[in-house]
């Protein structure tokens, strides 16, 4: 029986050795799985070069300073992935332990859904998980959000199945979904191109699916709430082009 191909498309701005810490240790076969690590690098870090070529994973560099959306899209087309593959989009500060992988990667073969995400701890520890309950925001929701680091626009339903957005840190599709989605916008350079991209998988009726039976850990910065930092600016305009492209244009929503 051959293996189902699994492509990790993972983007450094500079990261390398987060990246080598965080996912030296994923095997590349796996239950059924051929795990593929694939690796976009903005700045053609040496380190992260010679990582790739001794595991043998896919690194690509060209010179060219990409945002989020644009990365992962080159990432898709220059390993172009078969329609049984599967495709994961997956942040460099994502830690996946192995026995997590194997199961959600079983779990998603067998699920009839379009885009796929786990439980997301913050800090394992505390058990501080991401709200999975989340609404797309309106222009009040990301004015507050940003101003006091609370959302309006997250639900009190940690049980949710089918959320209206997940967050871009780690989602998982189907490559023909990807294909019809085409993509991310690359038009954000950074932030909002997921709720963007799960916007337009509603507007389709695709099946956004999050699976508490998984989880990962993400040891996000949050550097878009430093004020005036280049990270909020590019906040604060990729926000504006979310509700005008979508044409959200009520003044605020209050999740339940």
């Amino acid at each position: 029986m051959s293996l189902r191909d699994v492509y990790i498309s993972i983007v450094s701005h500079a990261q390398e050795e987060m990246i080598i810490e965080n996912f030296s240790h994923i095997p590349k076969q796996l239950s059924g799985f051929n795990i593929k690590l694939s690796i976009i690098d903005n700045t053609g870090a040496d380190l992260l070069k010679q990582f790739c070529r001794q595991k043998e994973y896919f690194y690509y560099y060209d010179g060219v300073t990409r945002g989020f959306g644009a990365n992962h899209n080159k990432c898709f087309s220059q390993i172009n992935p078969h329609t049984k593959d599967i495709f994961i989009v997956c942040n460099p500060d994502i830690v996946i332990h192995i026995d997590q992988l194997e199961g959600l990667l079983k779990k998603f073969v067998q699920t009839p859904c379009d885009i796929y995400h786990v439980k997301t701890y913050f800090d394992k520890e505390s058990n501080y998980v991401d709200n999975p309950d989340k609404y797309f925001p309106r222009f009040f929701n990301f004015a507050y959000s940003l101003a006091t680091d609370k959302r309006l626009h997250y639900g009190s339903n940690i049980h949710v199945k089918h959320p209206e957005w997940i967050s871009g840190a780690f989602m998982v599709f189907r490559p023909d979904v990807y294909r019809r989605l085409q993509g991310f916008d690359e038009d954000y350079f950074m932030y909002c191109e997921d709720m963007d991209l799960c916007y337009r998988a509603n507007s389709m009726e695709m099946c956004i699916l999050y699976d508490d039976e998984f989880y990962i850990e993400h040891e996000t910065q949050m550097q878009s709430r430093t004020l005036f930092s280049q990270s909020m600016m590019w906040h604060i305009k990729s926000a504006v082009k979310f509700l005008v492209k979508n044409r959200l244009y009520q003044p605020f929503i209050i999740a339940k």
